[in-house]
């Protein structure tokens, strides 16, 4: 009888040490799944992020290499026309020969993009896909862009650019505007004496 409760103990504590073992290990397969489906979230979301900074960072590398091109002589931005949902530039080259440029939102394809100005300007160059919104800040010698991207984050692309020359001619116009024509006296004396002359002629 002894030796029966003995089996029968022995037994039961094996089975109790077997139920141990699964539901440790089951408990243990349950965390490692918890961390690495954590991991694989923050991964994303790190990805998610480069992503973001990734195209930002691109289009303002592709825009101000477009800007500063090596054929080009100055750039600057146009602030007579300039809204607060577009803005312009005007690219001269080394040969003095202009191109104007709008950078503007387009609401349809939730896109940022640069198109040529005027009749022949063709298609378009996009910057930054999946925009919210765009508002455009336009100084003197510079481009502000405040982008709002689709999942909310916001960035600001900055140019510096050169100032708006004012044209030669109208340089000229202004300083001959405070100068008044003054003839030298010989120049008088010498038109006196030659009425003075045709005068004693028709005489």
């Amino acid at each position: 009888m002894t030796r029966l409760l003995t089996k029968n103990s022995r037994l039961k504590t094996k089975g109790f040490m077997l139920t141990e073992v699964i539901f440790s290990l089951f408990i243990t397969i349950l965390v490692l799944s918890i961390l690495q489906n954590l991991l694989l979230s923050i991964k994303k979301a790190s990805m998610n992020e480069n992503q973001h900074v990734n195209d930002v960072a691109y289009a303002y590398v592709q825009l101000n290499n477009f800007m500063h091109a090596e054929n080009t002589k100055n750039v600057y931005p146009i602030t007579k026309d300039a809204k607060s949902n577009r803005t312009a530039f005007v690219r001269v080259d080394k040969n003095c020969e202009e191109e104007m440029y709008t950078i503007e939102y387009y609401l349809k394809n939730h896109v940022l993009k640069v198109s040529k100005a005027g009749a022949d300007r063709g298609g378009y160059m996009p910057l930054i896909f999946n925009i919210k919104s765009a508002h455009f800040a336009t100084k003197k010698d510079q481009i502000i862009i405040h982008v709002v991207e689709k999942d909310k984050k916001k960035s600001d692309l900055v140019f510096k650019l050169d100032e708006e020359p004012r044209p030669e001619r109208e340089k000229k116009i202004v300083k001959n505007k405070g100068k008044r024509e003054v003839r030298p006296k010989s120049e008088t004396l010498l038109g006196l004496l030659l009425c003075l002359n045709l005068i004693k002629n028709k005489r």
